[in-house]
C-alpha cells in the first residue's frame, strides 16, 4: 500500500489547511494528492491526516482508508508499506516494495543544500500517532536514499513552482469546447487544451507564447479577457474581463475579474470585480470585494517576511502576496499588505498584516450561528450543500 501522510509541518500551510489536508493543495494543474496517485495507478492508496480532519477527509475520499493504522485499534499488521509525505512532489516513482528505508530530497526554495524527508518504506506498526513527527522518523536510524523529488515547506513554495508544474503537467492538446472565430490566439494552438463544453468568446485573448493553457470542462472565458500561459482554469469557472498572467491556477467554480498574476485559487472563490491579486494563495469560498488589491512587492525591494504561528519567516522572495483562508470576505477597496496572512471566516474591513480566524471587527468574532448561516447561503449559490462533518469541523476550530 502507498500511504500519503501529513507530518507536524502541516502548521506551515495554515490558514489554507484548516479545512483540508495538505495534499489537497494545488501546485500546477493538479493537487498534491493527484500528483502522487498518478505515479501509483495500480497500488492501493491510504491516507494519514490530523484526527480533527479525518471525517472530512473520509467524506472527500469515500473509497480510501483514512487513519486506518491509528483508529482501527484491533487491526494490527506488520507489513512493509510505502509512506509518502503530503508535502512531496515526485519527479519519478519510488518503489513501494523493498527493505525499510528513508527517502530524502531537496526542499523547495533557494537553498539547494537543504534536504527533507520525502517518505519512507517501513513496517506499518512503526506508526503510533498522528501527525507523524519527522524527528521520530529520523530516530528509526534507517538507511537514507536521495530520490528525484522536491519537498515543499511553505505556501509560497507552491507559488514559485506553479508555472513549472503547469508546463510539466500539460497533456496532449485537445479542443473539445467552442472557440469563437473572433478569439485572438497568440502562439502555437497546440499548447491549448479546451475541455468539454468549455467556451472562449469573441474578443478574448489567449497568449500561448510563454506556456500552455488548460481550460477545463464547462469553463468560460468571456469577451475582453486575456489569459497568458502557463495557466489552468478549473471546471465551471468563469473568467470575466480579467487579465490572468502566467503561473496562475484557478480552481473549479471560481468567478474571476480584474487582474491575477502568479496566484492559486483553491476553488469556489469570488473575485468578480476589478482589483489585483498577485503571488498569492486564496482559499475556497473567499469573496474579494470590489477593488480588493494586494501588494506583492515591498517599496524597498527587500525580501518579504511572512508570519507563521508566532514566528516571522523570511521567504527569501521579493514577490510574495497574501494567503487567505476559506470563507473569508473583504470589504470594497480593501488594500492587503505584502505577505499578509488572513485566517478562515475573517471579515476584513481594514488592512492588516495578520488577521485571525473568525475575525468580525476589533475585539469581536463572528457569532457561530451567523457565520454558519452565511456560509450555507454562499455555498448554495454554487449548488453545494454543507455537510454535517464540514459544519462539525468548523465548530471544533471555532
Amino acid at each position: 500500500m502507498v500511504c500519503i501522510y501529513e507530518d507536524e509541518l502541516y502548521k506551515n500551510f495554515l490558514p489554507l489547511v484548516y479545512l483540508r489536508p495538505v495534499f489537497e493543495l494545488y501546485c500546477g494543474r493538479l493537487k498534491l494528492y493527484q500528483k502522487i496517485k498518478n505515479w501509483y495507478p495500480k497500488e492501493k492508496i491510504g491516507l494519514l491526516v490530523r484526527p480533527i480532519i479525518s471525517e472530512i477527509t473520509e467524506e472527500k475520499h469515500p473509497n480510501i482508508p483514512v487513519n486506518y493504522f491509528i483508529e482501527e485499534k484491533e487491526f494490527v499488521r506488520n507489513e512493509i508499506n510505502l509512506f509518502i509525505s503530503a508535502r512531496a512532489i515526485l519527479n519519478e516513482k519510488i518503489n513501494p516494495y523493498g527493505p525499510e528505508e528513508i527517502f530524502i530530497a531537496p526542499v523547495a526554495g533557494n537553498n539547494k543544500n537543504e534536504y527533507d524527508i520525502v517518505g519512507f518504506r517501513v513496517k506499518d506498526t512503526r506508526i503510533k500517532k498522528l501527525p507523524i513527527n519527522t524527528q521520530n522518523i529520523l530516530n528509526w536510524r534507517l538507511p537514507k536514499s536521495k530520490v528525484n523529488a522536491i519537498v515543499t515547506k511553505y505556501l509560497w513554495n507552491f507559488i514559485e513552482m506553479n508555472a513549472d508544474e503547469l508546463i510539466k503537467e500539460f497533456p496532449t492538446s485537445r479542443i473539445l469546447g467552442k472557440i469563437s472565430s473572433k478569439t485572438i490566439i497568440i502562439g502555437d494552438i497546440k499548447k491549448l487544451y479546451l475541455g468539454q463544453d468549455a467556451e472562449i468568446e469573441a474578443g478574448a485573448v489567449i497568449d500561448l507564447r510563454p506556456g500552455p493553457i488548460y481550460i477545463d470542462d464547462y469553463a468560460r472565458v468571456l469577451a475582453l479577457s486575456k489569459i497568458i500561459g502557463p495557466a489552468y482554469i478549473g471546471k465551471n469557472s468563469i473568467i470575466d474581463q480579467a487579465k490572468i498572467s502566467g503561473g496562475t491556477t484557478i480552481g473549479e467554480n471560481c468567478r474571476i475579474s480584474g487582474e491575477v498574476e502568479s496566484s492559486i485559487f483553491q476553488g469556489y472563490a469570488n473575485k468578480h470585480h476589478y482589483g489585483f491579486i498577485g503571488h498569492s494563495y486564496i482559499g475556497e469560498w473567499v469573496n474579494l470585494g470590489a477593488g480588493t488589491t494586494d501588494s506583492d512587492l515591498k517599496n524597498n525591494y527587500t525580501t518579504v517576511k511572512v508570519k507563521i504561528g508566532n514566528k516571522k519567516i523570511d521567504t527569501g522572495k521579493l514577490k510574495v502576496g497574501c494567503f487567505i483562508g476559506d470563507h473569508t470576505k473583504t470589504a470594497i477597496g480593501t488594500m492587503i499588505p505584502t505577505g499578509a496572512v488572513i485566517g478562515i471566516f475573517a471579515n476584513v474591513l481594514m488592512p492588516a498584516k495578520s488577521i485571525p480566524n473568525f475575525y468580525w471587527s476589533k475585539g469581536k468574532r463572528w457569532a457561530f450561528d451567523k457565520l454558519i448561516r452565511t456560509a450555507k447561503i454562499v455555498m448554495s449559490r454554487r449548488n453545494v450543500t454543507m455537510s454535517q462533518s464540514y459544519e462539525d469541523l468548523i465548530g471544533n476550530l471555532f
